[in-house]
């Protein structure tokens, strides 16, 4: 008999930080550019690759620099969801925002610039207004 493999648990975590990311990204009805950009992945196949291993159940590692915008996606939406519900927090990333982060522009927008402190300011903002 063979001794059953364990996988390693960084490998664990990154496939279910990419699992929670695909369920918001499917929520927000995000494009593969949106979820790149927020990744900072920039070939749309390695992201759908990802995807692909993940349904099949096979595990991924990612970057340090992926886990990162994961992490401010999984802190916005949750922000988002204690701020408004789930439901709502689809509207409110494509909805323009007067708030002076957003400049009237949608959050989606801003998140998407391709620079990570964009997203990053969106994650701080939202936690901030949870505080307020």
């Amino acid at each position: 008999m063979s001794k059953p493999t364990v996988k390693s648990e960084s490998t664990n975590r990154d496939s279910a930080c990419l699992h929670a990311f695909g369920i918001i990204a499917a929520h927000w009805d995000m494009t593969a550019s949106e979820q790149c950009h927020l990744l900072g992945v920039d070939d749309e196949k390695v992201l759908q690759d990802w995807m692909e291993r993940l349904r099949a159940g096979d595990n991924v590692s990612l970057t340090r620099d992926v886990l990162e915008g994961i992490g401010c996606v999984l802190t916005i939406y949750a922000s988002l969801v204690i701020l408004l519900n789930h439901d709502r927090s689809k509207g409110w990333v494509r909805a323009p925002n007067r708030a002076p982060l957003f400049g009237g522009r949608c959050a989606m927008s801003l998140m998407t610039s391709g620079k990570r402190k964009d997203l990053e300011d969106v994650a701080r903002y939202l936690v901030s207004e949870r505080y307020r």
